[in-house]
């Protein structure tokens, strides 16, 4: 497969340091993914074809990646706006879940058009790619963490009964707040993938 690289989109700096064997098959179009008209689309259960052993995990990752993906740590609040990261950051196209890509895997688990401002403090979205992402209770019981479907890497939560969906007229009541450090970011007009550069401390 062809190698791919993070070269410069239009208006927007040059992110670097992808390297990867993994080629783009998945549309990049956000209009191509379905969207709930009603209840969200969150899957019941993992599929985990996608299994690695601890050390390879933390081979693959960065640093932030595996402490974020494995070990379900969370960025600090507004930390990752762009080019840092995904939190204020708008342009049209599909996210793949990081880790999956690491491993040599595309799995799109939100798209542009999932996307909204909450002031949250990280990237917000009302729905999810169907099947490729889940959810369960975490470690506190009290809080529903998100999964990628395919690798079980950590995303993070998912939040209902804020009343968002009024404001932003969306037709789920969710909000999924996911770490950037979780994202790779096709565009949809074909140009180069995009990774968050923030690399500080997370908890």
């Amino acid at each position: 497969m062809g190698a791919c690289s993070v070269k410069e989109l239009p208006g927007i700096p040059a992110i670097h340091g992808i390297k990867t064997a993994v080629s783009i098959s998945s549309s990049r179009n956000p209009d191509a993914y379905t969207l709930p008209d009603g209840s969200g689309q969150l899957a019941q259960r993992a599929i985990n074809d996608i299994r690695l052993s601890d050390a390879e995990w933390k081979a693959l990752l960065s640093r932030n990646e595996y402490k974020i993906l494995r070990k379900k740590a969370s960025e600090p609040r507004h930390s990752t706006k762009w080019p840092k990261g995904f939190e204020d950051f708008y342009q049209p196209g599909v996210y793949f879940c990081s880790c999956c890509f690491a491993a040599g895997a595309e799995t799109p688990v939100y798209t542009s058009a999932m996307k909204f401002e909450s002031n949250h403090g990280w990237p917000s979205f009302w729905t999810n790619v169907r099947g490729n992402v889940y959810e369960q209770r975490d470690m506190h019981r009290w809080r529903s963490e998100l999964l990628c479907t395919r690798c079980n890497g950590h995303l993070g939560h998912v939040f209902r009964g804020e009343g968002l969906f009024i404001s932003h007229g969306h037709p789920t009541d969710e909000r999924h707040c996911v770490n950037s450090t979780c994202l790779v970011f096709a565009p949809a007009e074909g140009q180069e993938l995009v990774k968050p550069t923030y690399n500080g401390l997370v908890f």
